[in-house]
């Protein structure tokens, strides 16, 4: 399950994962290719929290494993669903990086796969080029919140994929010329 938006409200994502979720924490698991379930789980869910605000940036949870029935997965994205934000389930096995390089600055994403098919790229705090977290830091916030990230079809090439974000990034950079 990945949430993600801007200015979230931590609080009451952070109330819901300890009233709905801590209790079924796993143990990290050893092949998360074959993973055993706790006894009464029917699937096990991994929690990503993405906010664009670089002031609210959470990674509380990306590491923790709960282990959850059908109802209780159901049960806890009802209860997103009431916040702030987008609320996705992606596929856990699919998650990685991107990167790109626009005018010498080396800008590098997370990226997600969601089970409808969508591909998210939001893009990375604290990148390796420092330039590249100015240009975040500056200018991300200055985006409407529905262009802080990147939403793309699976079923796009890798390189259309990149001309994309290359567009993405030189939009972002220009936001620093508009008054």
């Amino acid at each position: 399950m990945l949430t993600f938006g801007c200015n979230l409200d931590h609080s009451n994502i952070d109330y819901l994962v300890k009233q709905r979720l801590s209790q079924l924490k796993g143990r990290l698991q050893e092949d998360y290719f074959n993973p055993k379930l706790n006894k009464g789980a029917e699937c096990i869910l991994n929690y990503q929290v993405i906010d664009t605000n670089f002031d609210k940036i959470s990674s509380k949870y990306y590491l923790d494993d709960y282990h959850v029935t059908e109802a209780q997965k159901s049960g806890f994205k009802y209860s997103l669903d009431k916040l702030k934000g987008t609320h996705v389930w992606c596929n856990p096995r699919i998650q990685g990086h991107a990167y790109c390089v626009v005018d010498n600055n080396e800008f590098s994403f997370n990226v997600y796969q969601s089970l409808e098919g969508m591909e998210y790229r939001f893009p990375q705090y604290d990148n390796v080029d420092y330039n590249a977290d100015i240009i975040l830091r500056n200018n991300l916030h200055k985006m409407l919140e529905e262009d802080q990230y990147l939403q793309l079809p699976n079923n796009l090439s890798d390189d259309e994929k990149d001309e994309i974000t290359i567009q993405w990034i030189q939009n972002l950079i220009a936001v620093s010329h508009k008054v």
